[in-house]
């Protein structure tokens, strides 16, 4: 068998940018003063899983072609629902969390119907839907903040770290339900279906996929992981009100910079959970690393337009070059460094 070499090139850079970018942010933090103690590394990850719940579904709905602009809202909407039925309504933290979880269920099937049968744009849907949320939250809330009550116990537990690991119970939580979005959708049919549409709808449609049915799959997998997400994480921090997210850098800005950062083609049909994750986990410790908030938005978008020129660029190049002379097969190859 022909061993693969692998050439170290811009393709190659490219290609595995969000592990070099975290490669690079670890490095910087060799020489910052408690980067590394398992308080900080608890800290950073606990504080991030949010936003890889919102990056888990944000991913999988570009990777069939959309957008999933809810993802906040959904989560708030899930941390809300939680907290209010536990604290107020008396039901047991499963109870509580199941429910919350079964209305971003709800939601999702809403948003895939209206993409889907109605063949309304994705954006368009979603960023309505952020106002039907938006009124939902309000009439369940009042406006008022929900607290997780007396009951500490569940809290703890997903703070606490798990045996001599530097991570929550959150962060370990949240890290197995990302790779098993990742199992199923590259190593099931039904997953390997939405790249396929996200990569040509028409093409998918020919080759026999419900384009429709897959469609709507991937944005109950967005909404129901933001929900879950969400009221997890408002077990863990304790509280939740309409306004999460909406001071500093917004959580739905950090995951859909994560998700290009990570890979993810803004055309559909290419894209990981995890590359995604591991983008995240390196904005995570960039916000540690940088302390301000002005320097933290800096150094991301500087990161985010870099990483848009180049593909832009490469498109560009690949759309010149592929289909203009022979052995097109091979030349392609080449153009994303697999040859």
């Amino acid at each position: 068998m022909m061993k693969r070499k692998i050439r170290f090139n811009l393709n190659f850079i490219n290609t595995y940018r969000c592990f070099f970018f975290l490669a690079i942010i670890l490095f910087c933090g060799l020489f910052t003063k408690k980067f590394f103690t398992a308080f900080n590394i608890r800290a950073v990850t606990g504080n991030t899983s949010l936003v890889m719940w919102l990056g888990m579904g944000f991913t999988t709905c570009m990777i069939a072609g959309h957008m999933d602009l809810t993802a906040m809202h959904m989560s708030t909407m899930g941390a809300l629902l939680c907290l209010g039925l536990h604290s107020q309504s008396g039901l047991p933290w499963a109870l509580a969390i199941l429910v919350a979880t079964l209305s971003g269920v709800a939601i999702g099937l809403v948003n895939g119907t209206l993409a889907t049968k109605f063949e309304i744009p994705s954006f368009i849907v979603t960023l309505g839907m952020q106002f039907v949320l938006k009124g939902l939250m309000y009439i369940y809330t009042g406006g008022a903040e929900l607290s997780i009550g007396r009951d500490y116990a569940f809290n703890e537990l997903l703070n606490s770290a798990v045996g001599p690991l530097p991570f929550s119970l959150y962060f370990i939580i949240t890290t197995v339900a990302i790779f098993l979005v990742w199992i199923f959708l590259r190593f099931t049919r039904t997953g390997r279906n939405i790249y396929m549409v996200g990569g040509n709808v028409e093409t998918a449609w020919l080759a026999g996929i419900k384009s429709r049915s897959v469609t709507t799959l991937a944005f109950v997998i967005s909404s129901t992981g933001c929900a879950l997400g969400g009221a997890l994480n408002g077990i863990y921090s304790g509280a939740a009100s309409i306004t999460m997210g909406e001071k500093g850098i917004s959580p739905l800005m950090i995951a859909i910079t994560a998700t290009i950062i990570g890979g993810t083609s803004l055309s559909g049909g290419k894209g990981s959970v995890i590359w995604t994750w591991v983008s995240l986990i390196a904005i995570g410790f960039l916000k540690s690393l940088f302390k301000k908030t002005e320097q933290q938005v800096l150094v991301i978008a500087a990161i985010l337009i870099v990483c848009i020129v180049y593909e832009t660029l490469a498109q560009y190049r690949r759309s010149k070059v592929v289909g203009t002379r022979p052995n097109l097969h091979n030349e392609h190859l080449r153009e994303i460094g697999k040859a």
